[in-house]
């Protein structure tokens, strides 16, 4: 038999918490059929699914929460299915990582919540698609260039041949911190040459920074969709001119990750 205290224990008691969460992509417009072949995020590849609401939708699957969030595994996946969609329809990506905990939530907190933002933002991204162009120098190509452009980096070049180290450490730091200003500003230069090359084709750009000594540039670009053969066939024209310079490399498409309007 309970007793009266065991009932009111059982009561007060909180109800377990739930082990799957519903992890979101992106938003999107519902009028749209998933591919079948989506690679989900987490252990249990449940299958990406559509959720909607008024005309927007959210691409969703369910994930297990008893294990963290994180994995090169997982941004691979969120970042596919991201990307295979865009190269079809417009998309809002969400944050890497982001959890709700139901399809309620989804639609009540995400969907029905931001309606106006989400509908505002797909219209504005609205037959664009994003693309990376990357660029490399080859050879050091722009290290000899820079030698060759300027007469006072050659001389003090040429003067420390045969200088042991300890002798002409100030020379050399002068050296190099005159070669990398002016690195800076053959990338910046070859950056917006590609930029007004590619300008026809794109409704906007995002010049990221670089990191390695032969990187030229890394620019996204926000592509019209119905002209996007015009912009590679443009492309491969830079390349060509190029050619021996620098190596191009065209990432996408993608979903427009560095274009989601601010509000």
């Amino acid at each position: 038999m309970t007793t009266q205290a065991e009932r009111d224990r059982n009561a007060d008691a909180a109800p377990p918490e739930s082990t799957h969460g519903i992890y979101v992509y992106g938003i999107l417009g519902s009028s749209y059929a998933l591919p079948d072949d989506l690679a989900s995020i987490g252990d249990d590849e449940t299958p990406v699914r559509l959720v909607s609401h008024e005309g927007l939708a959210a691409a969703i699957s369910e994930v297990n929460l008893n294990r963290p969030l994180g994995t090169p595994d997982d941004l691979r996946s969120h970042e596919e299915v991201l990307d295979t969609i865009a190269a079809e329809r417009t998309v809002l990506p969400m944050r890497f990582g982001a959890v709700v905990s139901s399809v309620d939530a989804v639609v009540d907190e995400l969907l029905a919540q931001h309606h106006e933002l989400f509908e505002a933002a797909l219209a504005e991204l609205d037959g664009t698609v994003q693309f990376t162009v990357g660029g490399r120098y080859l050879d050091s190509a722009h290290i000899r260039e820079v030698v060759a452009e300027q007469p006072e980096v050659r001389e003090l070049r040429e003067s420390l041949q045969g200088v042991p180290p300890e002798a002409g450490y100030d020379e050399r730091l002068r050296l190099g911190e005159m070669v990398s200003n002016a690195v800076v500003a053959k990338r910046e230069a070859d950056a917006n040459q590609l930029i007004e090359a590619m300008s026809p084709y794109v409704a906007g750009t995002a010049v990221h920074e670089v990191g390695g000594e032969d990187d030229a540039f890394d620019v996204a670009m926000l592509v019209e969709r119905g002209r996007r053969d015009d912009f590679e066939n443009a492309l491969d024209g830079l390349g060509e001119q190029w050619s021996g310079r620098i190596q191009l490399r065209l990432v996408g498409p993608l979903a427009p990750y560095d274009f989601l309007p601010e509000r």
